[in-house]
């Protein structure tokens, strides 16, 4: 959880006395939408219209700005989200990401919010929070937590309502409520599953573009799966499915392996477990099958709330660079690989070791041989634009444009005897740019990520350069790698796709 992003709420009861009403927390989904509790904003003595009032506690300088109810829950789902853009100061910060699973008996949970008792003189802060969880039923709307150190008086409580359940990086649920008869020591909570059921929830953060990204996928994996009937084979003996007709075994696989969505080790497993069998009998195509498969399920299948906000917000230059939660190169790619409804596509790895990165992350690996023209190419540009990026950001918006003449616009028309202005240039990048992107039959939008300095001054100073180049090529997304579970987790989880990828050149000797 990052507690940086934590967001006090209150919702006005009194027209004539804007300072009664209800206090809750919140926390972020995406850049400007807000979890919290739907009693919270919407309290039964509430006045009509009622005003609601975010204030983003850790912001530079934090204030009381208004905000928008976007939904709320219906009967036992008290959740709500209110629309408050996220400010600047705090965009560094991965947001939240909602985990589709019950709570397991005795697991730990965090979270921080603005209960009562943390109330000094007429400020209230937040207080930090732990415990354990219990387990539910499928058919409960609500599971329980534990508090470790809880509040002396029940009413001390009152304030942590919207208040979100972390286990590890991931959202489980928003407290709804305190019962009473347990001594203030037990807390309710909505579970993060039951509000992505609701329809009306998953519409408005995007996720039920998952839906047109999975039906994207099934069309990818028959086509796939079509170029070679023994791959076909291999995997349908993997899977325990029969065997006697191809065609349907086909559509067998690709229900399994969607619906059921492996968890990526058993995926790399299983197409390990196919490119060895496709390689003891030197077959190259059914090899690459076994890869693409994986490099096709990854997208469809990655979270949805990460996703729809990557869409939702990657043609956004007020939200520029965008947030990926993740510090691999590969996990970048597999991302945007989703938001555009495509396969991921990697660069070949140089090591076994290596991080394989996008073939749309800008700028591509430097290149050798020559040029169109058959000159050597003098500058390394990839090289070249991250250290202008970092040192010399006056510099990099020039040096983004060069680079981007050279790498779309053909030699002939960028040479000085070309009767072609640099409006007209920059702009026949920018249409290139969009007809790739919006594509009927998979769209590729390219990207750049972004090393940002912790120093406020200086990351402004790139966000602004960045947002410029957008202005100008809206369909590039600019991005920045901010994390979400630990490097080592994340390392060792894609460990055995870098395995699936590596070509070893020894092989071919």
């Amino acid at each position: 959880m990052q507690k940086d992003l934590l967001v006090a709420i209150f919702a006005a009861t009194d027209t004539k006395d804007p300072t009664t009403g209800v206090f809750g927390t919140g926390y972020p989904m995406t850049e400007d939408l807000i979890l919290t509790s739907r009693h919270v904003v919407m309290p039964e003595n509430q006045n009509i219209p009622g005003r609601i009032e975010v204030k983003w506690f850790y912001d530079e300088q934090p204030s009381w700005i208004k905000a928008d109810l976007v939904w709320s829950g219906q009967g036992d789902l008290d959740a709500a989200l209110v629309r408050c853009r996220r400010p600047e100061y705090l965009r560094r910060f991965e947001l939240g990401r909602l985990v589709e699973r019950r709570p397991t008996e005795g697991e730990r949970w965090q979270s921080a919010g603005f209960a009562r008792a943390n109330k000094r003189g007429d400020v209230r802060e937040p207080g930090q929070f732990g415990g354990t969880l219990r387990s539910m039923a499928d058919g409960a709307f609500f599971f329980e937590i534990l508090e470790d150190a809880q509040p002396i008086a029940e009413e001390q409580w009152k304030g942590v309502s919207g208040m979100p359940v972390f286990v590890g990086s991931g959202l489980l649920g928003v407290v709804k409520h305190v019962p009473p008869n347990f001594d203030h020591k037990k807390l309710e909570a909505v579970p993060a599953w039951r509000l992505l059921r609701d329809e009306k929830f998953r519409e408005a953060l995007g996720i039920d573009e998952q839906c047109k990204r999975l039906e994207s996928a099934r069309k990818l994996l028959r086509r796939l799966l079509e170029r070679s009937d023994a791959a076909t084979d291999d995997f349908a003996a993997e899977l325990e499915l029969p065997r006697d007709d191809i065609p349907k075994c086909r559509e067998q696989i690709v229900e399994r392996l969607l619906v059921e969505e492996l968890s990526p080790e058993r995926l790399f497993k299983l197409a390990l477990s196919v490119q060895d069998k496709r390689r003891g009998k030197k077959d190259r195509p059914g090899m690459q099958v076994a890869k693409d498969l994986v490099l096709t399920i990854l997208p469809a299948i990655h979270d949805a709330t990460v996703v729809a906000d990557v869409r939702r917000h990657k043609g956004d230059h007020s939200v520029c660079p965008l947030a990926l939660p993740t510090k691999l190169r590969t996990l970048a790619e597999i991302i945007m690989a989703a938001a555009d409804r495509r396969a991921a596509s990697l660069r070949p790895q140089p090591s076994k070791h290596a991080d394989p990165e996008g073939v749309a992350s800008l700028p591509e690996p430097p290149e050798s041989g020559r040029d169109p023209d058959g000159k050597q190419f003098s500058r390394d540009w990839r090289i070249h634009l991250l250290e202008t990026f970092e040192t010399d950001p006056d510099r990099f918006e020039n040096t983004f444009k060069d680079y981007l003449k050279e790498r779309f616009i053909p030699s002939h028309l960028r040479s000085l005897g070309a009767d072609v202005s640099e409006e007209e240039l920059l702009d026949t990048i920018a249409a290139q740019l969009r007809l790739e992107a919006e594509s009927r039959d998979g769209g590729l939008t390219y990207y750049f990520i972004a090393r940002m300095p912790n120093n406020p001054e200086a990351r402004q100073k790139r966000e602004s350069v960045l947002a410029q180049l957008k202005r100008t090529f809206p369909h590039i997304a600019f991005l920045r790698l901010t994390g979400g579970e630990p490097l080592n987790v994340e390392w060792e989880r894609y460990s055995k796709l870098r395995d699936l990828l590596y070509h070893d050149p020894e092989v071919d000797r």
